[in-house]
């Protein structure tokens, strides 16, 4: 009847290896130089259930929810060496061997929505709850030939919880409507960490966070010109405790307008749009801990407690002429967040990785694009759909005390095909490259990544049973080489993360009629932070 009932179960045993090699010199008193090698194994046992309800009131009114469970176990065997040289003399080989054990559960997120209609206005109502627990266990071991001998065992800790509800309400004026609503999000999260042997300090941070944001955007039909306005103003209050001990001078308070308007038209067979938006992501709750990670005793990464939200403004231009259309956007941030090297204090050859805000970088993109069907006979229809964009980035940072800049463009090719035959078989080749060049960072990438997939599909019984055979990366070009460039430190890094693979898919649908459930959630940016 009205009532709809739903249950997802999804479960997966990943196994799989990645290997890479990086070498990194930094410039202190002495030119150190690290050259290491590196091996991993993975296994990632992964269990998601969902279940829900949706409930059809009438045509215009319905409500709903689901629960769900999620359960992530990774384990990781690790083998690395490393050579250390100092002015070209070997200073050090280090070996080392490790085990780490992430444990992502118990993982519970809880969604409710209403949906309906009053008279005139139109309301959208989601509320959600989510809680996550991890737990990360790290043995490891490192020979030295010249220094003692270390294990080293941490032990992390991570709980976080976030309450989120988001209205909005919708109402027509002239030919358009106007939309007033506001989200809200209440953030608690916690992370410890211990090392046994005292190589790394003892930590407990904590951080509270809530955020209240009011919004408003009109939408009008002016003849041919289709236009929008809006504004968001965002208020957030951010408090940060070491040791159960608020520390005034890392708590925040930001107030933010954020306001955004697009114009359209179309004439004929050409369709031309602009739209401008300032934009912000505040860093991760990780990016902002104090945690330090071990990885050898030559190398310590941790987060920073002062780093300021990102913003970003957004112009955008598109112009469509049939099935051809260029797109060209430009970008300026202010107060990026990128990995910077320091120093500790008492060993300069000891590297602090971490993150800080530079202070502004800029690109400009231009796609050139097409998509179209083809009839290739009756019963054949080949759809392509290419892309090929250019990215010039403008930024610049600082390296062994001078400004480097970071400008080199980076050309992207996408090139997409569908081959639907008769009986039901569909074929799909997909073939993406890009140039060297800059992305807007303080690195470089150095290698072209050709990935190839193809795939072959046959649909039975009236579209009800899909089998699917698919190769990804079949020329294993998915191997990533890039240098990155930070303060007192060049990082040179190749790695290869076993992207090619052949699946082979079977998929029987039961119930080919799609889902009632109209909830989109709340809070969902501050989901991606935590």
């Amino acid at each position: 009847g009205k009532l709809e009932l739903f249950a997802n179960l999804f479960g997966a045993y990943n196994k799989r290896w990645e290997k890479g090699e990086f070498e990194q010199t930094v410039f202190a008193d002495t030119l150190w130089v690290i050259t290491n090698r590196q091996k991993d194994r993975i296994h990632n046992p992964y269990f998601e259930g969902r279940l829900g309800f949706n409930y059809q009131l009438n045509d215009n009114n319905s409500f709903g929810g689901f629960y769900q469970n999620t359960y992530d176990y990774v384990k990781t065997w690790s083998e690395y060496d490393d050579d250390i040289h100092y002015d070209g003399n070997l200073y050090d080989h280090l070996q080392n061997s490790g085990i780490n054990r992430a444990k992502g559960a118990p993982r519970h997120q809880v969604n409710l929505y209403y949906t309906g209609k009053v008279g005139q206005f139109n309301i959208d109502f989601n509320a959600d709850y989510s809680y996550r627990d991890q737990r990360n266990r790290n043995q490891q071991q490192e020979l030295s030939i010249k220094d003692l001998d270390r294990d080293v065992n941490t032990y992390a800790l991570t709980r976080s919880r976030l309450m989120a509800e988001k209205l909005f309400v919708t109402y027509p004026i002239g030919k358009g409507q106007i939309e007033v609503g506001e989200e809200y999000t209440n953030t608690r999260w916690n992370s410890s960490f211990e090392n046994v042997e005292g190589y790394i300090a003892n930590s407990n941070n904590e951080q509270h966070e809530q955020a209240i944001a009011p919004f408003v955007e009109l939408r009008q039909q002016l003849g041919r010109l289709r236009l929008s306005a809006g504004l968001r103003f965002e208020h957030v209050e951010s408090e940060y405790f070491v040791g159960g001990l608020r520390r005034d001078e890392q708590c925040r308070i930001y107030n933010d307008l954020f306001p955004s308007m697009a114009l359209s038209t179309s004439v004929r067979n050409w369709q031309l749009s602009f739209s401008y938006a300032k934009r912000t992501t505040r860093p991760s709750y990780w990016q902002l801990s104090s945690d330090v990670v071990y990885e050898n005793r030559l190398n310590l990464q941790t987060g920073n407690p002062y780093l300021r939200p990102v913003k970003y403004h957004n112009v955008n231009v598109m112009v469509m002429w049939k099935w051809l259309y260029l797109n060209t956007n430009f970008s300026h941030c202010v107060d990026p967040i990128l990995y910077t090297a320091e120093s500790i204090e008492n060993d300069s050859k000891v590297n602090l990785v971490t993150h800080k805000n530079y202070d502004h970088a800029d690109w400009f993109i231009v796609t050139l694009g097409a998509q179209k069907s083809v009839k290739l006979s009756s019963s054949m229809t080949w759809t392509p759909q290419y892309n090929i964009s250019l990215m010039k980035p403008w930024f610049k940072s600082e390296f062994v005390g001078k400004e480097k800049s970071f400008n080199d463009p980076m050309l992207t090719l996408q090139l997409g095909n569908i081959v639907s035959f008769p009986y039901d078989w569909l074929l799909q080749a997909d073939f993406n490259m890009h140039t060297h060049g800059c992305t807007g960072a303080n690195a470089e990438s150095e290698c072209t990544n050709p990935i190839f997939t193809l795939s072959i599909s046959k649909d039975f019984f009236k579209r009800r049973l899909n089998i699917k055979l698919s190769g990804n990366d079949l020329f294993n070009g998915g191997i990533s080489r890039f240098t990155l460039y930070s303060n007192r430190m060049m990082f040179q890094k190749m790695e290869d993360n076993d992207s090619r693979c052949v699946s082979l898919s079977l998929r029987y649908r039961f119930n080919v009629t799609p889902s009632k459930y109209k909830g989109t959630g709340a809070g969902n940016a501050e989901k991606n932070r935590l």
